[in-house]
């Protein structure tokens, strides 16, 4: 009897995956809306397994049936997933310049967080000249509970998600008080500056940067407190909220 994980079930699934991303590519390359038959022929598959394949890609909205047999298009799932890649690439694109002015300008690490679920990871970092500088990884991943960096998108977002990141930041030991306080003063300032908050001795200056569809990211600032303190900091937190204001309008945000 064949079990579950086996090695042909792999296998199975593999080459449903791929057939399914053939179908795709195939649709969204299409000159006009194809017929099952067409994708069919052209791929060199069954129609049955085409039309298995379709109908699975329709339920989870990656393509859509047109009205009377005429034809399959991209769905709202894909065109909604293309969005948002090609609105990160645009983000990244957008702060690079501004982020290498500032880390020049202000000596310290400057670095780019988006949203992923309850969490934020860096997808940009620009380090200071300082030998003691910040270092930040791209692909560094926290909750959004923990530091400026993510409590500036936390504080922009839907209040039933804010509700339930400071959920799970109680279960961590975090005081929910003094997390919805911290948000409180990001949507009153615009900007959060503080040293320690998530890491002792380290200085964060995190301001929020908006697309046309709300929060996209947290721009931040960071460097060891002893040259990056809170007077440091709030003598930076006008120029900087400006920068990232200007970087939001260029992603289509109309304040």
């Amino acid at each position: 009897m064949e079990t579950v994980g086996s090695p042909r079930e792999q296998r199975r699934g593999s080459q449903t995956l791929a057939r399914g991303i053939q179908v795709l590519e195939f649709i969204t390359s299409a000159g006009k809306p194809p017929r099952p038959s067409e994708i069919a022929r052209a791929l060199g598959l069954e129609r049955n397994a085409v039309y298995r394949l379709l109908l699975e890609l329709e339920a989870h909205s990656y393509v859509s049936k047109l009205p009377n047999n005429a034809g399959y298009v991209s769905g709202n799932a894909l065109i909604s997933l293309a969005a948002g890649v090609m609105r990160k690439v645009d983000l990244r694109g957008s702060a690079r310049p501004i982020m290498e002015r500032t880390a020049r300008d202000t000596g310290e690490t400057v670095s780019l967080h988006v949203r992923n679920e309850r969490r934020r990871v860096c997808v940009e970092s620009t380090p200071g000249h300082h030998v003691d500088r910040r270092v930040i990884q791209v692909g560094e991943t926290l909750p959004l509970y923990a530091g400026p960096s993510g409590k500036v998108i936390l504080a922009f977002m839907e209040p039933q998600e804010v509700d339930a990141v400071i959920a799970e930041a109680a279960i961590a030991g975090q005081d929910p008080d003094t997390i919805r306080a911290a948000l409180d003063s990001i949507r009153t300032l615009g900007y959060m500056a503080s040293v320690g908050d998530r890491s002792p001795g380290v200085g964060g200056l995190s301001a929020p940067v908006f697309a046309a569809d709300g929060i996209a990211a947290g721009l931040t600032v960071s460097g060891p407190a002893s040259r990056w303190n809170q007077e440091a900091m709030e003598n930076w937190a006008g120029e900087i909220t400006e920068m990232c204001r200007s970087l939001s309008h260029s992603l289509g945000y109309e304040a």
